[in-house]
């Protein structure tokens, strides 16, 4: 049985050359292949069926399955086509590679616009639109896209601007999808082919023996099951040589201080600013005895095995200035390696001083994580592992192997006198709204409304959530601040809409720390959230976070009396289904473990999951724009939450609303009347007049 056998592989640009090469090494595994070619010139002229019918002649003497297509990857419509064959003929898809493209090599003082945009068209667009209409066969069973990049994108080529821009921009792109992807299943990696194909017949420098077919076997690999969990990844392929290509940055210089840098003060320290260390020499295992290795060779000591009984995991820990390690947990023990072992579940990257410092007790791990001193590309994989192990065991291991004291927690450091940035400016780039994302966002928060589907949709006005969670997210774990993220919940939402957003909307981010206030009970943090699309202010708020305090007053403070409140004059049963934690966590991008991992839940001290507030606030929002403003999302003007109590899967909550339009003012209880949802506010605009 083939490695690909029952797998159904759509390559585009597959009627010659690498992507002939590519169909017919998937067929001899066991793959059925949708054979794409617009059957056009190497400069993208022209068209017929001729090259890709050949390869499906090819195939299916081989006695494999295959289909050929010939629409174009510029054409959206095409590209659905493309894999509605694959859907028509077998009933599912599993693997995308985009192969697909074309050349219009000239420097860039001669390059025509229309030299450029065909190129950036065929490659850079025509990855994206093939991906986008392939993302919703794929996500059913998960799968994998291979896309294709070059050493042109990677380092650069004379005489290719345009082509080396899309090739950066596929290297950009499935950087992004490898993350957003990984939670439905999906991988997402790059080869960087260079080989002798009809492309590339008169460029000297590559080598008549570098042939396509040698570039295949990544591809096959890629699909296969033996790649679950490789992600993110570009394999350069020449000849028969394979490697990977990675960006990476350099330690830098840090001034020290708030003054900004002089020009001067740059050009004097270009040299250590541009300064690389050299990559250490690894020793052989038996001679590894560095800081790192003997506090590893305690891990196990200190695995918890009842504490995450079903957990599987490889967390490989990439360690600069240390020797890498591996650590394999499943079948109820934890077995370390030195150096990477087998395939990563997650990836950590840290220091060798931040690391020993954290597993010895020194420093705060998860304050490491959350400041960027460390780094991790599975947070729930990392939510397990501090759960798994007993880091004071360990600690108390470690000192005793070195013949010392336990290290003990670093003491409380008094506030600093320097006032707090008031007024910092946070920046959250761009986002592109897409129409896809905000339908799924409407459908986490089961909101029927036709006003957010279908070619004039415009986004629930609560979708912002998913371009701004990224930015909370820095805004929260700023180091300038150092916010005790153990302690700190989200507190207050309120947030002001300008205009609607709609599809191809390119949203731009910015925060602001508005203030920072100590309580008796601990800390209160505010920071303004803004958002313009075109330059025109779109949404404007503030998002604010509580900071539980360490210490509390003797006693317990009593409690008023809730003030009795009129009858309402709307109720609405608000369902929230066993899934919906997990739905809402895919669809805002929100995927902290304590919304989708039990195990995790119950050990930051919670029965269970507990439902996002801002889905909970959703369901206002969904029910208000229903009831009160006629289904017209671009009537809601403002709307304003105070997050009291968690709430659960599976309950059913109560809202209840005073006002019928204009200003109103709402709250959301759980099933034991308990207020869930406390202070709301919305505004509602007069419907317009015909």
């Amino acid at each position: 049985m083939g490695l690909l056998e029952g797998k159904v592989v759509l390559i585009t640009g597959a009627g010659g050359g690498i992507g002939r090469a590519h169909a017919l090494a998937c067929a001899r595994q066991g793959a059925r292949v949708v054979v794409n070619d617009l059957g056009g010139s190497r400069d993208g002229t022209g068209a017929g069926h001729r090259m890709a019918d050949e390869v499906v002649t090819e195939i299916e003497a081989l006695g494999q399955e295959a289909v050929a297509n010939h629409d174009s990857v510029t054409d959206p419509e095409g590209c659905a086509r493309m894999v509605q064959a694959a859907l028509d003929r077998w009933g599912h898809l599993d693997v995308v590679v985009n192969n697909a493209g074309i050349l219009r090599d000239k420097t860039f003082a001669k390059m025509t616009d229309e030299e450029w945009r065909l190129v950036l068209d065929v490659h850079l667009n025509g990855t994206r639109n093939v991906t986008k209409a392939a993302l919703e066969a794929l996500s059913k069973q998960g799968g994998a896209i291979v896309n294709t990049t070059s050493y042109s994108g990677m380092i650069g080529n004379f005489g290719q601007s345009n082509y080396a821009a899309a090739k950066a921009g596929i290297y950009g792109f499935t950087r992004v999808l490898a993350l957003e992807l990984r939670k439905r299943g999906i991988t997402a990696n790059c080869v960087a082919p260079v080989a002798k194909t009809r492309m590339t017949d008169d460029i000297e420098m590559i080598d008549a023996d570098w042939t396509a077919e040698q570039i295949s076997p990544v591809v096959v690999f890629l699909a296969s099951d033996l790649a679950k969990g490789v992600t993110g990844k570009v394999f350069g392929v020449q000849g028969q040589r394979i490697h990977l290509y990675e960006v990476k940055t350099n330690d830098g210089v840090e001034k020290p201080g708030a003054e900004l840098w002089a020009p001067e003060e740059i050009a004097e320290k270009l040299p250590e600013i541009s300064a690389w260390q050299e990559a250490p020499v690894a020793a052989a295992p038996a001679a590894q005895d560095d800081a790192v290795s003997r506090v590893f060779r305690l891990f196990e000591k200190g695995y918890k095995p009842d504490a995450a009984p079903d957990w599987t995991a490889n967390l490989q820990w990439r360690i600069k200035g240390g020797t890498d390690q591996t650590i394999e947990v499943g079948g109820g023990k934890a077995t370390v390696h030195t150096g990477l072992h087998g395939t990563p579940t997650c990836t950590v990257k840290v220091a060798s001083d931040t690391l020993v410092a954290m597993f010895t007790g020194q420093i705060d791990a998860q304050k490491a994580f959350m400041t960027g001193k460390a780094s991790a590309d599975n947070l729930n994989d990392l939510m397990k592992f501090a759960m798994a192990f007993d880091f004071a065991k360990i600690a108390a291991a470690a000192a005793e192997s070195e013949g010392a004291a336990p290290a003990e927690a670093p003491a409380e450091v008094a506030p600093a006198d320097d006032p707090l940035p008031i007024g910092k400016r946070y920046e959250g780039g761009f986002w592109f709204v897409d129409r896809a994302e905000f339908e799924a966002y409407a459908d986490a928060i089961d909101d029927p409304n036709p006003a957010c589907r279908g070619p004039d949709a415009v986004a629930p006005p609560m979708y912002h959530v998913r371009p701004f969670i990224g930015l909370m997210m820095k805004l929260a774990t700023d180091p300038e601040l150092d916010l005790d993220l153990l302690r700190l919940v989200h507190a207050e939402h309120d947030m002001s809409f300008h205009r609607v957003l709609r599809h191809g909307d390119l949203l731009e981010l910015r925060g602001t720390l508005q203030d920072f206030e100590e309580k008796s009970s601990g800390q209160l943090v505010s920071y303004g959230l803004i958002g313009f699309v075109n330059g025109e202010k779109a949404l404007k708020g503030t998002t604010s976070y509580f900071i539980r305090g360490k210490k509390h007053a003797d006693g317990k403070k009593k409690k008023p009396e809730p003030e009795a409140l009129p009858e309402p004059e709307l109720i609405v049963p608000e369902p929230v289904t066993a899934d919906q934690a997990t739905r809402y966590a895919e669809a805002s991008g929100d995927d902290n473990p304590i919304h989708v991992d039990p195990d995790t839940a119950r050990a930051a001290g919670l029965p269970g999951v507990i439902l996002h507030g801002l889905c909970t606030m959703a369901f206002a929002q969904r029910d208000l724009v229903d009831r009160l403003a006629g289904g017209d999302p671009r009537r809601l003007k403002r709307l304003a939450v105070r997050f009291a109590k968690p709430v659960f899967p599976g309950q059913t909550l109560t809202l209840k609303v005073w006002g019928d339009g204009g200003e109103v003012s709402f709250l959301t209880e759980n099933p034991e009347g308990q207020v869930v949802i406390a202070n709301g506010r919305a505004v509602i605009a007069p419907e317009e007049t015909p």
